[in-house]
Formats: structure tokens, sequence, C-alpha cells
């Protein structure tokens, strides 16, 4: 069995809490910045600001236009304290791809790696930053041919995971160390952890605009028990090919031979209800992965694990 290691879990770990900042709403700002302006509790301050927010949402948003509701839900003013989000990927990347990206360690990759089944889902409570999260990964040549299964938490600043290769108690860590060993900075649940992601996803808007991709009102899906806009965006593939191509640390040959995104928004409230990614390519595999968003602003209590289920970070 090749084992997976601890640096390597540590990694995995963070980014489950990028996914978890990432997620969180633009407006928890308007959380923090309503909070801060009255005396009232937090919760009751978001409360206010949310129906207010929601109210000028449906107001300016044209209901017939994609263009339209996909603006409103990146702009939304939503003050979000919580929500349940899943993470599922599914897909086949072939073996002569991954030996090819991964060089001298490629020989070590004897067989395609089938993720169907991968998934991560928890909980996020924006107000308090904290999250709770569970993995779940299918069997692969590459760790053993066993399943494994992960728990994170994220309170007070620190990280607790465990992973079923390594034992049942968590191991501790505080969010610098983890940022020491990320190539990028780890953001919180909480009031700003939107703001870069925000940033990158209208510039990437921005880019598949210009690209001549459109967006198309499908109609209306059942997301959590809600009524959700169903919005196609094309995908440009010629010019994600020809980008490829000019990459210098592509993988050789690397192409994409279909694509496809697609969007659901929320109805009542113009919040984000869940994306679908998927590409299939004749030299990489296809892949998909699907992000849903459930429960906004339902309470949550996410508690760290008791001290007796923890052990101490391997040095």
């Amino acid at each position: 069995m090749i084992r997976v290691p601890r640096p390597a879990l540590s990694i995995l770990a963070g980014l489950v809490v990028v996914i978890a900042g990432a997620c969180s709403s633009s407006a928890a700002t308007s959380t923090a910045v309503v909070a801060g302006a009255s005396g009232a509790p937090a919760a009751v301050s978001s409360a206010a600001a949310a129906a207010s927010a929601g109210a000028s949402a449906m107001a300016t948003a044209d209901p017939n236009d994609p263009s339209s509701i996909i603006t409103q839900a990146l702009s939304s003013g939503t003050a979000t304290t919580s929500f349940h989000i899943k993470l599922e990927v599914a897909g086949t990347i072939k073996a002569a791809a991954l030996q090819s990206a991964a060089g001298s360690a490629g020989a070590a990759i004897t067989s395609d790696v089938k993720l169907d089944g991968t998934a991560i889902e928890g909980d996020v409570d924006v107000a308090n930053q904290a999250a709770h999260f569970s993995l779940t990964v299918p069997p692969m040549a590459m760790l053993g041919n066993m399943p494994l299964t992960g728990d994170l938490i994220l309170k007070d600043q620190v990280l607790y995971y465990k992973v079923s290769l390594l034992g049942t108690k968590y191991t501790k860590m505080d969010l610098g160390s983890l940022e020491s060993s990320l190539p990028v900075a780890v953001p919180t649940p909480g009031a700003s952890a939107m703001t870069s992601l925000t940033d990158e996803v209208t510039q990437l808007r921005q880019a598949l605009d210009q690209a001549g991709a459109k967006a198309t009102l499908v109609g209306v899906d059942q997301i959590g028990g809600q009524d959700a806009d169903h919005i196609n965006i094309s995908v440009p593939v010629d010019l994600i090919n020809s980008q490829l191509a000019a990459e210098a640390s592509a993988v050789p040959g690397m192409k994409i031979d279909s694509a496809s995104v697609d969007v659901w928004i929320y109805k009542s409230n113009y919040q984000l209800a869940k994306i679908q990614i998927a590409g299939a390519s004749s030299t990489l595999g296809n892949l998909t992965m699907t992000i849903t968003i459930t429960n906004y602003n339902a309470p949550v209590t996410i508690a760290a694990p008791a001290a007796s289920d923890v052990q101490a970070a391997a040095q």
C-alpha cells in the first residue's frame, strides 16, 4: 500500500478550508458591517440585512435575463450567516496524462484514476468563522485500493482533521502552520473570505464575455426544496485550447474536446444554489464537479473535538 505523507494531508485539509472560505458569500462583509454599526446582536442585524438585501435584489434583477440574474447573484448584499455545502467529483483521469504531469514520479501511476464517489460535504458557520466537513474518496491504486474517509473541523482558528489511513484521532493544526505549508493564503469562513474570489469570478466572466460566451435561461429546477433558475453558460472551447497550447507548463497534447458550465440561482433571494462544471478530453479523460449550497442562514453548531480525541501533529 502506498502511504500518504502527512504534509500532503495537511494540504488537502487546507484546500477544504479554501473551499469553505471561497463559498462564504461576499455579503458576509455586510454581516460584519451591520453588526458593528448597531447594538443589536449579530444574528438579528444579519437577518434584517438579509431581508433588505433580498428585497433589493428582487427589485433590480430582470427575472427573464440570465445575465442580469448572474450579475445580481455576484453582487447581492444578502448577509449570510451559515450554509451547507456539498462538493461532488466524478469522472476518470487517464493514467498517461497523470504520468506526463507527474514527471519522474509518474512511474508509480499504473492505471486510470476513477473519481466517482469523491465528495466533501458539511456546514459553514460564517458568523463564527467555523466549519465542519466530511470527506469521501473511492478506492484508488495510489491509495492502496482502500476507500478514504476523513473529517475536518475548523474552530477558533484551529484546524482538526482525521483520515482513515492514519487512525481514529484528529490531528490539530493552527492556521498559521497550515498557511506555511501552502502556496496560497488560506482564507477563513469569515466576513472577508469572498473578496478575492469575487474579483477572480468577475475577471473570468469578463474574459468569457469577450470570448463570446452566452448565458441561456434553461428553466426552473428544485434545489434543496426551493425553486432555482437554471442557467447554462456556453464555453469557448477553442479559446481554452489556444491558451492551453500557449502555456509552457501544460501537459503536451492537452486539449479539451467539450466543456459545459451550468449555474442554478435561488429565485427567492438570488443566492447561489448550485454550480456544475463538466469537461471531456480524449487525452486527459473526463471530469464533472458539482457544488450544491443549501440551508442558507439555518442554525448550525460546530464544536471542536474532545481533547481525548486529538493527537499532536507529526513534526
